[in-house]
């Protein structure tokens, strides 16, 4: 990589991180007013996001070998999807999860429609920038190397988005100014990765 250092890329990795399981907890705080916080939540929100992670995995990996052009095209489509995904669970997630409370008298199916439709295509979103983000890295080393640098990195990442938002954000802000912060942090991260991928075709 010549136009990107790799701590550039390596930063917008460890943003990625924080917002993937940062969210997760947010997450946790919007659905427990409606339904709770059980075990049931849990294993529904983690399956959810989980998914979401592998499912981002392919699609990020099978965009990593598109043509350059089309590579950037579909990055910003994806990240428009995102933002997008992020703005459903911030502006309309307390409607959609009241509807669903109403809906259903076992909780089971709501939390799981919930989840679905609130969580999924974001994180999937986001998930799919890593193999990107692997790629571009990977131009001056090999595929082991730079796999083991970003995915390590967005671990790290995973870990400060836990610790600071159980910690300094949850306790101090609304759930909903968080979602707001989520969607205006992920349009940003969103933005970057085709101006960094644009970067490195003019390099």
């Amino acid at each position: 990589m010549t136009r990107q250092p790799v701590s550039i890329v390596l930063g917008c990795v460890f943003f990625q991180g924080f917002l993937s399981m940062g969210f997760q907890l947010v997450a946790s705080r919007l659905l427990a007013p409606f339904f709770g916080t059980t075990i049931i939540v849990w294993a529904f929100l983690i399956s959810t996001f989980l998914a979401a992670f592998s499912a981002g995995s392919f699609i990020g990996g099978a965009l990593s070998r598109l043509p350059m052009r089309r590579k950037i095209n579909a990055l910003v489509i994806l990240g428009v999807a995102g933002a997008a995904g992020f703005a459903v669970a911030a502006f309309l997630g307390r409607s959609l999860l009241r509807y669903l409370d109403l809906t259903f008298t076992d909780a089971t199916p709501g939390i799981f429609i919930a989840c679905m439709l609130l969580f999924f295509l974001p994180v999937i979103a986001l998930s799919s920038l890593l193999p990107v983000y692997a790629d571009l890295v990977g131009k001056d080393r090999g595929a082991g190397l730079s796999s083991g640098l970003v995915y390590g990195t967005s671990t790290f990442g995973n870990i400060a988005g836990v610790i600071l938002t159980a910690f300094a954000l949850i306790p101090n802000f609304p759930t909903s100014e968080l979602l707001i912060g989520w969607f205006a942090a992920s349009t940003f991260c969103f933005a970057a990765a085709p101006v960094l991928v644009r970067g490195s075709l003019a390099a």
